[in-house]
């Protein structure tokens, strides 16, 4: 096998094949406890396309660094298997508690800030952990465990430790299926759309939609709540034929109302896999064209999940949307990443207020404080706040008196379907009992 086989020329560790034979060959001596580590370097993709490739290798390098630092490297196995992936092969006597204190150890230093030139870049790293003999005898096994926690730990917030479980195969299994029952849904038909009705408690009437999937009409996905399909589907490239999906029956829901001349919002929401493709904004527009609705009537929903995404210009294609006349808004305010700053540069006209304030504002003080100042930051940057999950009258007169008055929950009616929908619609507040004038005038006092 010829050196360049067996090295790795830029960072001077085992390169790929190189390391198997070697970690082969320790394997076959012996069957004591032996540990490997998985290891993926986080927002290295970032460093290689805002700094070039020579700023990458550079990362690279230091990362080898690291690695050999932290493990004796005389008797432990250190390899570099492609791209930002290494390998480590702990031969020497440790326990368990040990391992996951070099992997900390490893997370730790790949996690400060490296010197490039004149620019700092900050990397981390995600680590799965696999062990010898007891997940598997053999090498191929024992990467491919090792190499499955590691994609744990980057689907957990990255920047952290996983070790392999029996169990994840399970989970894998699981959610696979259900990816392919997704798809098979969309392609028979049997996904249906409903629709959660949006009040705005002034004017007494309903003002919006957002559009929420129903499941229960497909076989593998009876039951199954929305999170969760969203989240499964987002692990693969599902979610981009689900979020067209999601995006032309918006578009028929708008043709439907502008038919029957009413005039009304629907909120979708947007996978991420959906948002990052490159033609997304070009799609959305050839769609739009075609549909010929008013543009305005459309609100995209964001989780700050992409917007807070490193791999592309997340800014310049919101406002290439906003340019297009559909809105943007971002679910979950107050429970993510968002930053201030970017909620007031960026083209964002609804915050979405999460549920778990809402839910919790009425019985802790510290959470009903919190959530007024959420509310007063979206009405200050001049953004229309959404309030969800409202299930009683004494959230909706809290949430009122801190004019915030767009609400949606189970006070007014959830995952209604389109015949539903339009039953409602011509009601108003004032005829569902719960909402008279008097009520209000209470609100205002509240």
């Amino acid at each position: 096998m010829s050196n360049s086989a067996t090295m790795d020329d830029l960072t001077g560790l085992q390169g790929r094949g190189g390391w198997l034979d070697k970690a082969q060959s320790v394997l076959l001596d012996d069957e004591l406890h032996k540990i490997i580590f998985y290891i993926d370097l986080d927002r290295f993709k970032f460093v290689n396309d805002s700094l070039g490739h020579d700023a990458g290798d550079v990362v690279l390098c230091k990362a080898a660094e690291i690695l050999l630092s932290q493990v004796d490297a005389e008797l432990d196995l250190v390899g570099r298997m492609g791209g930002d992936e290494f390998v480590v092969l702990l031969t020497s006597p440790v326990s368990v508690a040990r391992a996951e204190d070099i992997a900390n150890n490893i997370i730790h230093h790949l996690s400060q800030p490296i010197t490039i030139d004149t620019s700092e870049v900050e990397i981390g790293a995600s680590i799965g952990i696999s062990h010898y003999p007891k997940d598997s005898k053999t090498l191929e096994e024992l990467l491919k465990f090792a190499d499955l926690a590691m994609y744990r730990a980057k689907h957990s917030g990255r920047n952290q430790q996983v070790a392999f479980h029996e169990l994840m195969i399970k989970k894998i299994k699981y959610r696979r299926e259900i990816q392919t029952y997704i798809r098979r849904a969309l392609k028979e038909g049997t996904l249906k759309p409903v629709f959660q009705p949006i009040f705005d408690t002034r004017k007494l009437q309903m003002v919006a939609v957002e559009f929420r999937v129903d499941c229960n009409e497909s076989e593998g996905l009876y039951g199954l709540e929305q999170e969760e399909l969203f989240n499964i589907a987002d692990e693969s490239q599902v979610a981009v034929e689900l979020g067209e999906w999601m995006f032309n029956q918006s578009l028929q829901f708008l043709i439907e109302m502008q038919e029957a001349q009413e005039e009304i919002e629907i909120i979708t929401p947007i996978r991420p896999g959906h948002f990052q493709q490159k033609n997304f904004v070009s799609w959305l527009s050839q769609r739009l064209e075609e549909a010929q609705v008013p543009p305005e009537h459309l609100v995209l929903q964001f989780s700050d999940q992409v917007f807070n995404s490193m791999r592309f210009p997340v800014q310049r294609r919101l406002h290439a949307l906003s340019n297009l006349g559909v809105l943007i808004a971002v679910q979950n305010f107050g429970t993510g990443q968002l930053s201030p700053m970017k909620l007031h540069d960026w083209p964002i006209s609804q915050v979405h207020l999460s549920y778990a304030f809402v839910s919790e504002m009425t019985v802790k003080n510290s959470i009903a404080s919190m959530t007024a100042a959420l509310i007063q930051m979206g009405l200050m940057l001049n953004k229309q706040v959404v309030a969800c999950g409202v299930s009683s009258l004494e959230q909706q007169a809290m949430l009122y008196s801190h004019q915030c008055y767009l609400m949606q929950g189970p006070l007014f009616g959830e995952n209604l379907t389109q015949s539903e929908l339009e039953k409602q619609r011509f009601e108003t507040l004032n005829d569902l009992n719960y909402l008279d004038e008097d009520y209000l005038d209470e609100m205002d006092e509240f």
